[in-house]
This record gives C-alpha cells, sequence and structure tokens, in this order.
C-alpha cells in the first residue's frame, strides 16, 4: 500500500468515526441528537474534503444526511440537486468549455501587451500582462485558464529572454498565479465560491444578490488588490533583472496567432449575450422594474443555458459548435459539481431553524459578538475565512465561513451589520489562496513545478496578499459595498 493510499484510508476512517459515532451520541451541550449528527457529517466531510478528495466522497456526505431523519432522502436529493447554484455552474462550464479551446485566450493577450503603452517599459508590460489574465478570468474557469495559459507564457519568457531563475520570471510567474486566483472572486461568473456564497445568503435569508451586485464589490476589491500587489513587486521584491525585458519584442507574437474564425466569433456572441442577461437586468431596475423583474426571475442558471442550446444547434464546418459527449467528459468538472451540491445541502442543514445549530451557534457566541463592535466581527470572519482558504478548499472554506456568519449575523439587531455584503466578501476572500500548494492545487502546484517560482516565494507573496485582503475587504470593500452596492 502506497503512502498515499495509507494517508487517504487514515482520513477515511476518521471521517467515518465522526460521522457514524455521532448517531450514537447523547444529547449534550443543549443540542438535539439530530443536531450532533449533522455536526458529525460536517466535520467528517471537511476530513474528507481535505484529506481525501472532493469528488466521490461526497456521496458518504449526501449518504449520511439521507438517513438523518429529518431531512430524508428525498429531501437531500432535492437540496443537493434541485437548486439553481448546481445548474448554473453545470450550464456555465459547459458554455465557456469551446472558448477554451479557441486561441482566444492568446489573442486576447497579445491584444493587451503589444499596444503602444505596454511597449513603453518593462513594467508598463508586466501591468498589461496582468491585466490580460485578469480580465479573462472575469469569466473563465482559474483552473482552466491556468492550464491554458501555461504555455502561451513560456512562449513569452522565450520571446523576451526572460531567463529561469531570475528574479523578474519568478515575479510573472507569481503574478500570474495570484491575479488568476483573485479573478475568480471577482465575478459568479462560472466560479464556483463566489456562487456558493451567494447561494447560502438567498437560501437562508429569501432576499436576492444579483450578478451585477456582486461585481460591484468584487471587481474595485479585486483591482486594489493587484494594484497593491504590482507596488509590493516594484518597491519591496525590485527584480534586479526587470530592465532586461524588452517590451518591444512582443510585438513578434503578433504572427503566431490567426485571425478568429466565424466559431469563434459566434462563441465569444454568445458568451457574451450570456452576460448581458445576467448584467443588464440590473441596470434597468429602476427605470423598468417590471422587465427586471421578469428576467431576474429567470434566475442565473438560465442565460447560460440559452447559450449552451445556441451553441448546440448551430453548427460551423459540418460540426455542433458544441458536441455534448465532449463538454460532460471534458468540459464539466464533476468533482466540483458533486461537492457544490453536497456542500449546499449541508449547509442548509446547518442553519436549519429545526436542527438548532443556528440557535446554539448564536447563543455561544453571543457573548463574543456582543463585545466585538461590526467591524472586530468582519474582521474576524475574513481573517478566518482567508487563512483556512490558504490550506484547504476554496468550496469548504466558502461553505464554513458562510454558514457560521449567516448563523451569527443574523441574529443581530436589523441593521447592525450588512450580512448580504459580508457572505459576498467571503466568495470573494476564498479566492485569496495563493500561499500553499493546497490553497488552489492545480494553479499553485503548476505554478511551482514549472521551475520558475518556488514554494517558499508563493507562501511570502500569498502572505502578502492574503494579510492585504483582510484589511481591504474589512475597511474598505465593507463601508463602501454596504452604502453604494448591497
Amino acid at each position: 500500500m502506497s503512502k498515499k493510499i495509507l494517508k487517504e484510508f487514515i482520513f477515511l476512517i476518521l471521517a467515518l468515526i465522526c460521522i457514524i459515532g455521532s448517531k450514537f451520541l447523547p444529547e449534550m451541550w443543549g443540542l438535539s441528537s439530530e443536531a450532533l449528527q449533522v455536526l458529525g457529517v460536517f466535520f467528517g466531510s471537511l476530513i474528507m474534503w481535505i484529506g481525501v478528495s472532493i469528488d466521490w466522497p461526497s456521496m458518504i456526505t449526501l449518504l449520511a444526511l439521507g438517513f438523518i431523519p429529518t431531512f430524508g432522502f428525498s429531501k437531500t436529493f432535492s437540496g443537493a440537486f434541485g437548486n439553481t447554484t448546481v445548474a448554473f455552474l453545470l450550464f456555465t462550464f459547459m458554455l465557456v468549455y469551446p472558448l477554451s479551446k479557441t486561441n482566444f485566450v492568446r489573442r486576447c493577450t497579445i491584444s493587451f501587451i503589444t499596444n503602444k503603452v505596454a511597449r513603453k517599459g518593462p513594467w508598463y508590460f508586466v501591468c498589461f500582462l496582468f491585466a490580460a489574465i485578469t480580465f479573462m478570468g472575469l469569466f473563465v474557469s482559474p483552473s482552466v485558464l491556468f492550464v491554458a495559459f501555461m504555455p502561451f507564457l513560456e512562449d513569452i519568457f522565450k520571446v523576451l529572454n526572460v531567463k529561469k531563475g531570475g528574479k523578474t520570471g519568478n515575479m510573472i510567474m507569481m503574478g500570474t498565479a495570484i491575479c488568476i486566483s483573485l479573478s475568480s472572486g471577482m465575478t459568479a461568473i462560472g466560479h464556483v465560491w463566489p456562487t456558493m456564497a451567494i447561494g447560502y445568503y438567498v437560501s437562508a435569508t429569501g432576499n436576492d444578490v444579483n450578478q451585477f451586485q456582486y461585481m460591484a464589490m468584487g471587481i474595485p476589491t479585486g483591482i486594489l488588490l493587484i494594484i497593491l500587489l504590482i507596488l509590493g513587486f516594484k518597491f519591496i521584491y525590485r527584480p534586479d533583472d526587470i530592465n532586461d525585458i524588452q517590451p518591444e519584442k512582443a510585438i513578434n507574437l503578433r504572427g503566431t496567432v490567426p485571425a478568429a474564425d466565424l466559431k469563434e466569433k459566434i462563441i465569444l456572441a454568445v458568451v457574451f449575450l450570456t452576460v448581458f442577461l445576467w448584467v443588464g437586468p440590473s441596470l434597468i431596475k429602476n427605470s423598468f422594474p417590471e422587465i427586471y423583474k421578469t428576467i431576474n426571475g429567470w434566475s442565473t442558471a438560465m442565460p447560460p443555458l440559452l447559450g449552451c442550446i445556441i451553441l448546440f444547434i448551430i453548427h460551423t464546418d459540418k460540426e455542433r459548435i458544441l458536441d455534448f459527449k465532449e463538454v460532460t467528459t471534458k468540459g464539466i468538472l464533476w468533482g466540483s459539481i458533486l461537492m457544490t451540491g453536497a456542500a449546499t445541502w449541508l449547509g442548509a442543514c446547518l442553519t436549519n431553524s429545526d436542527i438548532g445549530i443556528s440557535q446554539w451557534l448564536t447563543s455561544t457566541l453571543s457573548p463574543l459578538s456582543a463585545r466585538l463592535p461590526v467591524t472586530g466581527m468582519i474582521v474576524f470572519f475574513m481573517t478566518w475565512a482567508i487563512i483556512q482558504t490558504n490550506f484547504s478548499s476554496n468550496i469548504v472554506t466558502t461553505t464554513v465561513v458562510s454558514a457560521v456568519a449567516l448563523s451569527v449575523l443574523t441574529a443581530l439587531p436589523v441593521g447592525s451589520v450588512n450580512v448580504a455584503t459580508v457572505v459576498c466578501m467571503v466568495g470573494f476572500a476564498a479566492a485569496i489562496c495563493n500561499m500553499t500548494p493546497a490553497g488552489q492545487s492545480t494553479i499553485n502546484t503548476v505554478a511551482i513545478g514549472s521551475g520558475w517560482t518556488t514554494a517558499k516565494s508563493m507562501f511570502i507573496w500569498g502572505a502578502y496578499i492574503a494579510v492585504a485582503g483582510i484589511l481591504i475587504l474589512s475597511f474598505i470593500t465593507y463601508p463602501l459595498a454596504s452604502l453604494l452596492v448591497f
């Protein structure tokens, strides 16, 4: 038995002890037997998701919750898959898959880094490179974007004569990984953790948070963090070989990518239509309330569903633009879908009033919350979310912190705290995750394994962004978003 299999087996046994053992615990601490069972499933799931995997162990979560009488299997399956969050992610993954197969990533990056301003100097070039990555990351899955972008980044290094082992190459690789991670928190378009945070809030309160509201909070926060990252690189890291970059050489990359064909133009048009249906209604909310109400009632899952149908119908070169078999086997992150379903229902179980965990958390933490000002509680939740997301799954972080935040904050006097802002900020905080390989396994592991950066460098600069994130979210994002957005 290999060390990896043995480690997973140990974690699985520990998880099963938590889940099964909780069924035999007597009532204690003011919690009912079923409440203790839900907590057992909660902690057992955390152990499996962190130590084993995020895909098939989620089936154990659903199985265990189904055996709790209050929920049963009918409610569990309905709660896990009968909601717009899972459908939204499923259709969005399908929609952006054909885009990842085109030359869009290269073409978009080239347009950013070869303009006149980007060619003025090395730091201009770095700024536009990070801007290109961030822009694409607003609507492309971070893992997909990073894997697609890596070969092109190698080409950029080759054209600009950037050497491995130098500080500039290290800086650009770290910046690429951090910008892509941050972009996954700036919008909820095809990004799991912001979508889950919004879903938890809507489910718990019945109030709506739309795509425009989230982006009005997330995009400015992300831009501010990226500016601080670049300033940190320039004035703290200070790469000694930055002036070896000759940005004008990037112009040679223009001839390496063919012009967009009809297929790519159709895909881009459909993606634009989808984004418009998400964002557009919010812009006419006050002017045309009835139209807003109608379109908003379609849910966030409808636009990508419509987009997928269009791409299934249209043919180019005698082939469908979107192939069902291919997209379901290669384009959908089924592990994320399954875990999202399990985590969504688990979060609902944790906050279920009949179970009593929310009331117990409120009474237990009320002495602490009574002594802490609102700002102190926000700093607490942001610190918790950002620390945890750097050492465990982004989805697990969103689930845990959102559930506790909703339980505690909704019990406070009405108007004392903007719960929508805090929960959406948790979704953003889950994307500040570059300190360790566990934080964002695909991105951080591939970046470190590329040879352009090291685990030590990623930890240091991931921590730099983590601290900056706590401060900005707590003292800038919260007051401004509460006042202007939510």
